[in-house]
């Protein structure tokens, strides 16, 4: 009876660690100075408790003294 239940335990401990949700956030930065423009990608991946904290998907898009920078954020689960 002390090994089925240990062995089913385990069962369910493997189980809820296999179904963490995870989901991975592409951040595209361009910044554009006239003619040059520089491109930074970057990727995060959130999981288990830190999966509601990842940023919300969408562009955001800013300009000042010649200098416009855009970010664009998107995200998928994994």
């Amino acid at each position: 009876m002390k090994k089925a239940l240990f062995l089913s335990m385990a069962v369910l401990a493997l189980g809820f660690m296999s179904c963490k949700k995870c989901q991975t956030c592409n951040t595209k930065t361009v910044q554009d100075y006239g003619s040059y423009s520089q491109q930074v990608n970057t990727s995060d991946e959130y999981c288990g408790d830190d999966y509601d904290n990842a940023p919300s998907p969408g562009t955001t898009t800013q300009s000042s003294g010649g200098v416009t920078q855009t970010v664009t954020i998107t995200c998928e689960d994994s």
